[in-house]
């Protein structure tokens, strides 16, 4: 199968070696691993704002698969996606794209595929808005990762499709396909290990008879789920379980700051002081540490989260998850078969931590733990859910069965990229029809009118343009070309003369446009006829800079 898509690679949205790991950094990795796996490419394409970054690309690749060919495409090289049909951008701004492919290309000739992962940043909301006003086409996409984050899109597109209606009028205002496609992950690498299992729990000091509930990820109280509906219903939980069986809370994951650690360390103590727990920091947050566990548990209550990859990961690994009844989680954990989900309860209004927020006046980090404050997860069904799991063994071994099976058949990355598949032909289907676009380019009209030609835009700056009949004339004291393309050359040596080399012509250019002024003076546009289309923009302007140090002038200036 040949490749259908290209990536747009940058390195932040595929780094987990990176000490402020985020949940999007790691679905990145496990996309980019799941691609060069399972999609059947002949090749990865990426398109790279930087050799640096195409060299990172092509090392991660040979990491996956050293025998997979890596082929990188340059930041000018855009109309190239025709050649793979998409380009998949690793969040959820298509706008930037989008007005570069109507300046640069056909707007059927690829599609724009993005991705949702944290919603609930402003500069997130903004790119999300912004695309009902930004010229996305019926073939592109922005993949929402649970039906939750798909909901809240909606009512971004909603509430900002309202005021363009009311402001300006509009009667039709449409954004990118919202498909709902969930992220996967590695099912082989996760599978339970007899093996890691004993040697994890003897690091631990757990016994065979002791049950060990792993939290897994980011401790963070405030942008990621408040540990006190954990500790207080594991505490209860595990007064209450079968003789023998000592409860254990396996802390996996890192700490943002001391402030958290301290946080986390102080709520143990005051609300789960006979709790045993054991914390693993990074770097021993493997994959095999899942092995040691018995069930799973996040009680997540932030907005910050959209899927919740976590979760999956511990299905994968044949684990029951207690989690709660939140976004992504209400997607993939089945209540009462693959675990359980804890209800949650949020509160409004919140206006005001949205003005603060917009204003300033709070950052990202105080408006979402604000909004995590006055959200409630059921302390009493968290302690129901793990007091029934704790208690009994065989619903355990079902669960974990379950969510072995459940990973397999909905989260392998092999399940997941073919529904990146079919959407990816249902895309090219769409473009190859040719019907359906928005707002096409008419002829003249400025495609990117918020970055619109200079020459343009800046009109009413100079006293005149440089137009078509403008009469230009070799200047005083230059005989003939020879000369004066030998005053071009002595003048481009001198340092800042041209402070943008690049953009000026060829030699041979020079010298076609001076020998057209050899016998008098001529206008710019008999200067320019015949030449090709592509290059004419290029000479149009080089006869300015040519006015510009003195070579030639404006044949009314000539006396």
């Amino acid at each position: 199968m040949p490749t259908t898509a290209t990536l747009y690679y940058a390195p932040d949205g595929f780094d987990t070696g990176r000490a402020k790991l985020m949940g999007r950094h790691a679905a990145g990795e496990g996309m980019l691993g799941g691609l060069v796996r399972h999609a059947g490419f002949d090749r990865m394409v990426a398109l790279c704002g930087s050799e640096a970054d195409a060299a990172a690309f092509r090392a991660q690749v040979a990491g996956f698969d050293p025998a997979m060919p890596a082929e990188t495409l340059g930041a000018a090289e855009l109309p190239r996606l025709a050649e793979t049909g998409c380009l998949m951008l690793p969040g959820p701004d298509l706008s930037g794209f989008a007005w570069r492919r109507r300046r640069e290309s056909r707007q059927a000739a690829f599609s724009l595929t993005g991705i949702t992962h944290t919603i609930a940043s402003a500069s997130a909301m903004d790119a999300i808005a912004g695309l009902l006003v930004a010229p996305v086409q019926p073939w592109d996409a922005l993949v929402c990762t649970s039906s939750a984050v798909q909901g809240a899109v909606r009512r971004l597109f909603q509430g900002e499709a309202h005021y363009l209606a009311r402001r300006l009028g509009a009667s039709r205002i449409e954004g990118p396909a919202l498909p709902v496609i969930p992220l996967g992950v590695d099912t082989t690498a996760l599978a339970p290990d007899p093996a890691a299992r004993a040697e994890w729990r003897a690091r631990l000091r757990v016994s065979a008879q002791d049950i060990l509930v792993l939290h897994h990820g980011r401790l963070s109280f405030h942008a990621k789920g408040h540990p006190l509906p954990m500790f207080l219903g594991l505490a209860r939980a595990a007064a209450a379980a079968p003789a023998g069986a000592r409860v254990v809370l396996l802390l996996s994951g890192w700490f943002a700051d001391a402030h958290q650690r301290r946080a986390f360390t102080e709520m143990a103590k005051a609300l789960a002081p006979g709790l045993a727990i054991r914390l693993v920091e990074r770097p021993e947050t493997g994959t095999t540490l899942r092995a040691a566990a018995d069930l799973f548990t996040l009680l997540s209550d932030n907005v910050q989260e959209s899927f919740g990859l976590a979760p999956v990961e511990a299905l994968a690994a044949g684990l029951p998850v207690v989690g709660t009844d939140w976004d992504g989680l209400r997607d993939t954990v089945r209540h009462g078969v693959t675990g359980f989900r804890v209800p949650t309860l949020l509160a409004g209004p919140m206006d005001d931590l949205a003005a603060r927020h917009d204003t300033g006046m709070d950052s990202y980090d105080s408006y979402i733990g604000g909004i995590a404050q006055f959200t409630a997860v059921d302390v009493g069904a968290a302690e129901a859910a793990f007091a029934a799991l704790i208690g009994d063994a065989g619903l355990r071994a079902r669960m974990a069965a379950a969510a072995r099976a459940d990973a397999l058949a909905r989260y392998d990355w092999a399940v997941v990229v073919r529904q990146y598949h079919a959407l990816w032909a249902e895309q090219a289907t769409l473009r190859r029809a040719g019907r359906g676009e928005r707002a096409a380019p008419l002829r003249g009209e400025e495609p990117m009118p918020r970055r619109p030609d200079p020459g343009r835009l800046f009109a009413d700056y100079p006293s005149g343009r440089l137009a078509p009949e403008t009469r230009l004339v070799l200047a005083p004291g230059l005989a003939d070309a020879a000369a004066a393309l030998a005053r071009v050359q002595a003048l481009l040596a001198v340092t800042g003369i041209a402070a943008r080399r690049e953009l000026l012509p060829s030699t041979e250019s020079f010298q076609m446009l001076l020998e057209g002024l050899e016998a008098g003076p001529a206008t710019a546009g008999a200067l320019l006829a015949g030449t090709p289309p592509g290059r004419a923009p290029r000479l149009h302007r080089a006869l300015a800079w040519l006015v510009k140090v003195d070579v030639l002038r404006q044949a009314r200036d000539a006396a």
